[in-house]
């Protein structure tokens, strides 16, 4: 299974996998870890009883998690598919873990859970402990040669904030006008999306590239 299939197929459901405590964010961070990764469950458990010891501690003394993933500091700059950690903060009472969809500068677009069922949400990066690298993760391609002057060819074209159909639109491009991508791309709701930097926000800007799989809506 890769990170889009996982998303399709646990967004909006709880999930329980030591069916203990109901949907908590571990069971995710472990059925994720199992499906995606093919980690085993018993090299995804806690140190201490709180999300944040996988990272501090259960990485090291687990050599099938090891064999999987990579660990990151919070200074690493995200990538989707990547499992972010969180120790005590504010903002995260106890500590957390996600799946990372995309970075926003301060904050990281996340497949979560607890509170609520599996969802979509922002999480500050106040209290990041760092991220767990997937290996190998099928379907997400951070990198593949769309850096450069794209000339847009529908009639318009939307500028989110999010890699989303459902995020705020910010700006707008017309035919023929051009954007310059950084070559990072991701897939959801149905297109695969690009960014760039905004000129006057400084902020990571997303459009939709086309229907998963083209560009249809842009031309070199």
């Amino acid at each position: 299974m890769n990170i889009d299939q996982f998303i399709q197929t646990y967004n909006g459901k709880t999930v329980d996998v030591d069916k203990a405590y109901g949907g908590q964010c571990w069971d995710l961070w472990s059925r994720y870890a199992q499906d995606v990764a093919g980690v085993p469950q018993s090299a995804t458990h806690t140190s201490n009883g709180y999300a944040g010891s996988v990272y501090t501690g259960t990485w090291n003394k687990q050599p099938a998690l090891r064999a999987k993933f990579d660990r990151l500091p919070a200074s690493a700059t995200p990538r989707k598919g990547d499992v972010a950690f969180w120790g005590n903060a504010p903002a995260t009472p106890h500590t957390h873990v996600a799946i990372v969809l995309a970075d926003q500068g301060g904050s990281l677009l996340c497949l979560t859970q607890n509170p609520g069922a599996t969802h979509q949400g922002s999480i500050t990066k106040n209290g990041l402990l760092g991220y767990l690298r997937p290996k190998t993760v099928a379907g997400t391609s951070q990198s593949n040669g769309i850096a450069g002057a794209w000339r847009v060819n529908v009639a318009k074209l939307n500028v989110r904030a999010q890699p989303s159909t459902g995020a705020q639109i910010v700006a707008q491009y017309s035919a023929g006008q051009t954007v310059n991508l950084d070559g990072w791309t991701t897939r959801a709701d149905g297109y695969d999306w690009g960014r760039y930097i905004g000129a006057s926000s400084g902020k990571h800007r997303y459009i939709a590239l086309g229907p998963a799989g083209t560009t249809s809506y842009l031309t070199r």
